[in-house]
């Protein structure tokens, strides 16, 4: 069985990109602020989830491909099958993770700085 990588034609770097654009990408949809994607970025249970449920898209990109893996199908096709099965992660959230994120306050419309919100 082929590994993703290899059914992809890329470098490890380039899957390593791929994820991290896929994981900004879904933070981005999370988040509000940039703080707050700030935030979601640099929590590592995030990350561990986020890394969990793509794991879980990976297995079902596998079950998809693999069938195929003597055909013409081309590394474009392959990729495009990649994004669609990541493309699930965009219609959950770990709710009782991002909860814990600090959120910034707000009175009439201007945001409050103080030492809570900006750590």
């Amino acid at each position: 069985m082929k590994t993703t990588i290899q059914k992809l034609a890329i470098t490890p770097e380039q899957l390593e990109s791929l994820i991290w654009n896929i994981y900004q990408n879904w933070c981005e949809s999370v988040s509000i602020t940039t703080i707050e994607l700030q935030q979601i970025l640099a929590n590592a249970a995030i990350n561990r989830w986020f890394l969990l449920e793509l794991q879980k898209c990976e297995i079902e990109f596998h079950t998809l491909t693999d069938r195929y893996s003597d055909s013409n199908v081309t590394e474009k096709d392959m990729e495009k099958c990649y994004k669609d099965c990541a493309l699930k992660l965009f219609n959950i959230r770990p709710m009782a993770l991002l909860n814990q994120i600090t959120r910034s306050k707000t009175t009439n419309g201007t945001r409050v700085f103080n030492a809570l919100t900006l750590n």
